[in-house]
C-alpha cells in the first residue's frame, strides 16, 4: 500500500523543508558526538503527497518519487612524507544528487583537489489561473526538472619563502526543461465573445496564461591561474583567466491552442455569443545560442605604510567574443477557402498596412572590452577610529552587429491565395560607459559600550548609447530603419548611519538610517531628437533592532524595518492634465518588516525557539494622473504576508532528544475580481507544517536520526490545483570508523 511505503520514497528531506531543516540536539550535548572526519551517513524518507506533486516538488526541491542512499560522508587517509587524502562524498538516488571529490594536501607543498557533483531543481510547467472560466492549462501531467553539474579541479602550492599559486578550472553544465512566465494568449477563459450587429465586448475575452517552457543545453568552462605574495609590507596578487560558453536554449511557446476561426465565418442576425470567432492557432520555437570566449588579468596590492595608514588598489581587465544566432520558427493554422492549412510566419492578409508576425533567422558577433580599477586607503588615527576611502573608475566598451531574414505569409481568406513577403535587416549596438564611485566607511568606538558607524558613495555615469534597427515594415512588407540614440547620465549614492548600544547584559540597541537616490536622465538623438526621458526616485529607511535578556535562560530579540520610496518620471511627450512635458510622480512604495524571535532555555532537558514576521509591502504601480479605461486596468502590487515558525527540543534521556517543530505562512494578495480587465497575479497562500523528530546515540560512533512530518499547501493564486498537502517522513544513520 502506497501509506506503508512512503517512508522509504525520499531522502535528505532536511535539506529542502524547513520543518525538517533544524538540526535535531540534545539540551545534554556530551551525550552525542561530532563527526568532523572518517563517518557516513546513510538516509532514506518519503511523503505521501495527495494534490499536485508537480507543485510539491518545485515548492520543497525534493522528489516526489523518494530517493535513498549516502546523504553524507568523509573519510581521511595519512599517507606517507606528511600527505593527507581526503574524500567527501554524497549519493542521493531518486533526488540525483551526487558529489565524489578526492583532496590530496602534503604539508609545506600544498594541495590539490578533483572531483564532480551534480544536483536536480523541479519546476511544475504551469502556466497562470484565470478564476472566471476556472482556467487552469498545465503544460505536462509531469514535473519539469533541470540538472546542474561542475567537474572541478583546483589546487594551491604553498613553499616556504616561495610566492602562493593557485590554480582551478571548472567545467558546469544546465541540462534540462523548465517551465517560463513568458505565458501564451488565449480566448478560453470563460469570457464570452459576442458576434453580430451590434455586438460590444464589454471586456475582452484574451488573456496570456499558457504554460511555455524552456529546454536547456548550457556549457561553461572556467580558468584561473593566481600568484599571491607578499614583498615587504605590500602583500600582491596577480592572477589571470578565461571562460568559454556554449548555450543553445529553445523555447516553445503556444497560442490559442484549441481554438480556430471558421470558414466561412458564420452570420447572426442577432448578438450572439460566438467563442469560435477566436484567434488561429499559433506555434513559435525559439532557438538561442551564445557562444563566448573571454579572457580576464587583474592585479591587486595592499600596502601597511605604517601602523596607522595602509594603501590597496587594483586593476582588472576583461574582455570577450560572442557569437550569437536565433531562429524564430513561427506558425499559424489557418481556415480559408482552401481549407485549414499551416503557414510559416502566417497571417491574415488584410492588406498592405497590417503588421505581420514572422519568422526569423539571424546570427551575428558581439564584443566587449570593460577596465576596472580602485585605489583606497583605511586609516587607523587612533585605536577606536577606523577609516576607509576608495576611489572605483571603470570604462566599459562593447559594440555588436547582427544580419536577420525575415520572412512570412499572408492569406487571403477569400480565396486562399498566399503572399510571400520577404526582407532583410541588419542590426547594431554600440554603447560607451564611464562610471565613477567614491567611497568613505567609518567606525568608531570611543564611546563605552557603543559603536558608531557610517558608509557613504556616489556612483557617477556618462553612457553613449547609439541602435541600429532594420525590421519587417507593416506598411510595406519591406525593410525600415530606425536609428535610436541616447546619451545617459546617471548619479546613484547610497548612505548608512547606525550605532549599536550595549547598555547592559540585559539590553542591547542597534538602529540604521539609510537612503539611496537615485537619478536617470535619456537625452535622444538621431531618430529619437527631442525624446527625452527622466526617472528619479529615492528610497529611504530605518532598521531598529532591541535584544532583551530578563534572564539568562530568555532572550528576545525585535526588529523593525521601514523603506519608503518616491519616484518622479518626466518625459518629454507626455501629457498630464492638458500640460506637455510635465513632470507626475507615481510608483511610491512602501515597506513595514516587523520580526520576533524568542530563544528560551526551560531547564537543561528543554529548549524553545520561536520567530515570527509580519510584512505590510506595497508599489503603487496606479499611477494618480491617469482616468478614464486606463485606470481600471492598474493595479497596486501588494506583498503582503506573515510568518511564524517554532521548535522545542527536549532530551529523553542521556542518549536520546527530541525536536518537535512547526512552520506557518500565509499571504493574501490576490483580487480575483481584477480578472474583468486583467491578469490577476498577487500571492495568495497558505502553508503549514509540522514535525517530531528524535536522535538516538546508538554507540560512541553510531546515531540514529528519524522525522515525521506533515505538510499542507494551499495556493489561491492558482485556484487551487497547486494545493499539496500528505505526511513526510525521513530517517538516517551516521557511523564513525
Amino acid at each position: 500500500m502506497k501509506s506503508l511505503n512512503f517512508v522509504l520514497r525520499t531522502a535528505g528531506l532536511a535539506s529542502g523543508m524547513a520543518l525538517l531543516s533544524i538540526p535535531v540536539a540534545a539540551a545534554e550535548a556530551d551525550a552525542f558526538p561530532a563527526f568532523d572526519t572518517n563517518y557516513i551517513t546513510f538516509s532514506a524518507g518519503g511523503a505521501d503527497i495527495d494534490g499536485s506533486k508537480a507543485a510539491y516538488q518545485a515548492r520543497t526541491r525534493n522528489a516526489k518519487t523518494g530517493a535513498a542512499g549516502i546523504e553524507d560522508m568523509r573519510f581521511d587517509y595519512d599517507l606517507k612524507d606528511k600527505t593527507t587524502l581526503s574524500v567527501n562524498g554524497r549519493a542521493l538516488a531518486g533526488q540525483e544528487d551526487y558529489l565524489l571529490s578526492f583532496k590530496l594536501t602534503k604539508e609545506e607543498v600544498g594541495s590539490v583537489e578533483v572531483g564532480y557533483k551534480t544536483f536536480r531543481t523541479f519546476y511544475d510547467g504551469a502556466g497562470g489561473f484565470f478564476p472566471i472560466g476556472n482556467v487552469w492549462m498545465p503544460l505536462f501531467s509531469r514535473p519539469l526538472y533541470v540538472d546542474r553539474g561542475q567537474l572541478f579541479v583546483q589546487g594551491t602550492i604553498v613553499m616556504p619563502k616561495a610566492p602562493v599559486i593557485s590554480f582551478k578550472y571548472t567545467h558546469s553544465t544546465r541540462d534540462g526543461r523548465k517551465d517560463s512566465t513568458i505565458w501564451g494568449d488565449t480566448n478560453l477563459t470563460g469570457i464570452p465573445i459576442l458576434a453580430g450587429p451590434g455586438a460590444v465586448n464589454p471586456i475582452a475575452a484574451s488573456r496570456k496564461l499558457l504554460p511555455t517552457y524552456v529546454d536547456l543545453d548550457e556549457t561553461n568552462d572556467a580558468w584561473e591561474v593566481s600568484v599571491r605574495h607578499k614583498v615587504g609590507n605590500t602583500s600582491l596578487v596577480v592572477s589571470v583567466g578565461g571562460n568559454s560558453i556554449e548555450n543553445r536554449n529553445v523555447r516553445e511557446m503556444q497560442q490559442n491552442i484549441g481554438e480556430l476561426a471558421p470558414f466561412p465565418a458564420p452570420v447572426f442576425t442577432a448578438p450572439t455569443v460566438n467563442n469560435e470567432r477566436a484567434g488561429s492557432p499559433r506555434r513559435t520555437t525559439m532557438t538561442q545560442r551564445h557562444e563566448e570566449d573571454g579572457y580576464h588579468a587583474s592585479a591587486t596590492f595592499e600596502t601597511a605604510m605604517n601602523d596607522k595608514v595602509t594603501l590597496f588598489g587594483g586593476l582588472q581587465y576583461h574582455t570577450a567574443d560572442v557569437e550569437i544566432g536565433l531562429s524564430r520558427n513561427f506558425r499559424a493554422t489557418i481556415a480559408s477557402a482552401t481549407g485549414v492549412r499551416e503557414y510559416a510566419g502566417g497571417f491574415v492578409n488584410t492588406g498592405a498596412t497590417a503588421r505581420a508576425p514572422y519568422h526569423v533567422v539571424a546570427q551575428g558577433d558581439l564584443e566587449f572590452d570593460v577596465l576596472t580599477g580602485n585605489f583606497g586607503a583605511r586609516f587607523t588615527p587612533s585605536p577606536n577610529l577606523a577609516i576607509e576611502t576608495a576611489l572605483r573608475g571603470e570604462r566599459w566598451e562593447d559594440s555588436g552587429r547582427n544580419l536577420a531574414d525575415y520572412s512570412s505569409q499572408g492569406v487571403t481568406l477569400a480565396t486562399g491565395a498566399v503572399t510571400s513577403y520577404a526582407a532583410q535587416g541588419q542590426h547594431g549596438v554600440n554603447n560607451v560607459e564611464k562610471p565613477w564611485t567614491p567611497t568613505l566607511d567609518v567606525r568608531y568606538t570611543g564611546i563605552k559600550n557603543v559603536a558608531l558607524y557610517a558608509s557613504w558613495e556616489y556612483r557617477t555615469a556618462k553612457q553613449n548609447e547609439h541602435v541600429r534597427y532594420e525590421g519587417l515594415n507593416g506598411q510595406t512588407k519591406r525593410t525600415e530603419l530606425d536609428l535610436i540614440g541616447k546619451n545617459i547620465e546617471e548619479t546613484h549614492s547610497n548612505a548608512k548611519v547606525g550605532f549599536s548600544w550595549a547598555i547592559n547584559p540585559a539590553l542591547n540597541l542597534r538602529a540604521e538610517l539609510f537612503t539611496k537616490d537615485h537619478e536617470n536622465d535619456f537625452a535622444g538623438y538621431d531618430d529619437v531628437v527631442g525624446r527625452d526621458y527622466a526617472l528619479n526616485y529615492d528610497i529611504y529607511g530605518t532598521k531598529l533592532t532591541a535584544v532583551v535578556k530578563p534572564t539568562n535562560a530568555v532572550s528576545l530579540t525585535s526588529r523593525y524595518v521601514l523603506q519608503r520610496g518616491k519616484s518622479a518620471i518626466f518625459h518629454s511627450g507626455l501629457t498630464t492634465n492638458g500640460v506637455i512635458n510635465g513632470t507626475v510622480d507615481g510608483n511610491d512604495s512602501t515597506r513595514h518588516n516587523f520580526s520576533e524571535g524568542v530563544t528560551w532555555n526551560v531547564s537543561k532537558a528543554v529548549y524553545v525557539q520561536a520567530n515570527g514576521s509580519v510584512v505590510f509591502d506595497q508599489i503603487q504601480t496606479m499611477y494618480p494622473w491617469i482616468s478614464g479605461n486606463a485606470k481600471r486596468n492598474l493595479r497596486n502590487s501588494d506583498n503582503n504576508y506573515v510568518t511564524a515558525d517554532a521548535a522545542v527540543g527536549f532530551s529523553i534521556d542521556r542518549n536520546t532528544s527530541g525536536l518537535i517543530q512547526g512552520t506557518y505562512y500565509r499571504a493574501n494578495n490576490y483580487d480575483a475580481s481584477y480578472a474583468a480587465v486583467g491578469m490577476p497575479l498577487g500571492a495568495s497562500a497558505q502553508e503549514t507544517t509540522v514535525s517530531v523528530g528524535v536522535r538516538r546515540k546508538l554507540t560512541e560512533k553510531t546515531v540514529l536520526s528519524a522525522k515525521l512530518g506533515y505538510v499542507d499547501s494551499k495556493n489561491a493564486t492558482r485556484g487551487g490545483y497547486a494545493d499539496f498537502r500528505g505526511p513526510l517522513a525521513y530517517v538516517s544513520v551516521q557511523h564513525a570508523f
